[in-house]
């Protein structure tokens, strides 16, 4: 369960991060200064919740016995 919690953590920050570097390169812009929304979500969504994805299509008996050791 701790392994869980430190990739989670890993995943969020790197959400952020990405979040706060997206939002500083759009501040410093000559042009437009709006939020880009496609980078954010190419550079820091997709990477943080792939390895995700990939686990639970290569190895989804993890994904069940994290949910029924929760009920336990």
């Amino acid at each position: 369960m701790r392994k869980i919690k430190i990739y989670f953590t890993i995943s969020v920050a790197w959400i952020i991060i990405v979040g706060y570097l997206v939002w500083a390169n759009g501040i410093l812009a000559r042009g437009d200064k709006s939020f880009r929304w496609d980078e954010w979500i190419w550079f820091g969504l997709v990477p943080a919740i792939a390895p995700y994805i990939f686990v639970y299509i290569w190895r989804p008996e993890i994904i069940k016995n994290l949910f029924n050791r929760n009920k336990n």
